[in-house]
């Protein structure tokens, strides 16, 4: 698989040039991982910025309870890690293989660089990150309003 081609089929990519896409691409690391490998833990802060390119990554987080709880599972073409590299601060949920995954990474030091000023292609990543993130959102989004409606459908009921 050519990582640069992958890119440019990803939202947001059709604002970056062919050589900023090169570039990027260039930058990451394709790696394979087996099931149950790691990304990124909880209450830790996130390494690198990870983009699922084949297989299945759940997002799961233990509870004030201790009960584990799977908020999403994230499909190929998505990135994630952004939210704790983002903020600086520890992630709030571990993100884990499901099966073996094919996973291209971005070292936090070239991630970093994306974000210096007056950098036109750190601006046009930006947009990447942030369609990323509108998606991660309306996912939260619809799974607050299904935890909502289970509970008052349930509370309907006593």
């Amino acid at each position: 698989m050519l990582l640069n081609k992958y890119l440019r089929s990803l939202p947001g990519f059709e604002y970056l040039s062919d050589e900023d896409t090169d570039h990027i691409a260039a930058a990451m690391q394709v790696d394979d991982y087996p099931d149950g490998h790691v990304f990124v833990y909880q209450d830790k802060l996130a390494k690198d910025l990870y983009l699922l390119l084949e297989g299945k990554v759940t997002v799961c987080r233990y509870g004030k309870t201790g009960k584990y709880y799977c908020l999403k599972s994230l499909q190929p073409g998505e990135f994630f890690g952004l939210l704790s590299l983002s903020e600086g601060r520890p992630s709030e949920a571990s993100c884990m293989a499901v099966g073996p995954v094919r996973v291209a990474h971005l070292p936090f030091s070239a991630y970093t660089l994306l974000y210096q000023p007056d950098s036109e292609i750190g601006c046009r990543f930006q947009f990447v990150i942030a369609s990323q993130l509108a998606r991660d959102l309306r996912d939260r989004h619809r799974a607050l309003r299904n935890l909502l409606r289970q509970i008052y459908a349930g509370g309907d009921k006593d």
